[in-house]
């Protein structure tokens, strides 16, 4: 089986997080007309345990993080839910250039006497964007959207702490 290491670095990498919460930007959206006083159980989407971004240990992270959130809104865990969860993660990589010369030879140097170095720095990056969606089971709806979005930082190791400070972010202005 060949492994596609970029895919497997864009995944650890967004969820890592998505952010080093700094430079993280996070907003919310809600439908003004949910009562959502009314929704007291929640349950993951069957499309959560199937998303290829992750791999299963950070789908797991994600999972609890959002089941904290959920919890610490009063919600419980259902096999019938009132609210379904759906999250996935998208990422991108980018890439910017800087070039730096350096030049030795004085006032020679439009004579054809002295030397220059130019260099090239190519930086890799990758924004990556965390979605969390909240469904209503009878009207088959969304209620609520959040969306974190930055630049992921692939090298951390407290990639848990990271991922849960962001799913907090996520669920800090949740309208209950």
């Amino acid at each position: 089986m060949k492994t596609n290491y970029l895919k497997v670095l864009l995944s650890i990498g967004t969820m890592i997080l998505i952010i080093s919460c700094s430079g993280l930007r996070v907003s919310t959206d809600f439908d003004r007309k949910a009562d959502f006083k009314k929704y007291k159980t929640y349950n993951f989407s069957k499309e959560v345990d199937k998303m290829t971004a992750l791999n299963d240990m950070n789908r797991r992270r994600l999972k609890d993080a959002i089941s904290k959130e959920m919890e610490s809104k009063g919600f419980q865990v259902s096999p019938t839910p009132d609210v379904l969860v759906n999250a996935f993660v998208k990422g991108q990589t980018k890439y910017t250039a800087n070039a730096n010369t350096t030049s030795f030879g004085g006032p020679f140097m439009y004579r054809g006497f002295g030397s220059s170095n130019t260099y090239v720095d190519i930086n890799k990056s990758v924004e990556g964007t965390l979605f969390i969606d909240l469904i209503d089971v009878s009207e088959k709806k969304m209620i609520w959207e959040g969306v974190a979005e930055g630049l992921v930082n692939p090298r951390t190791n407290t990639r848990e702490d990271k991922l849960n400070a962001v799913v907090q972010e996520i669920f800090k202005n949740f309208p209950r």
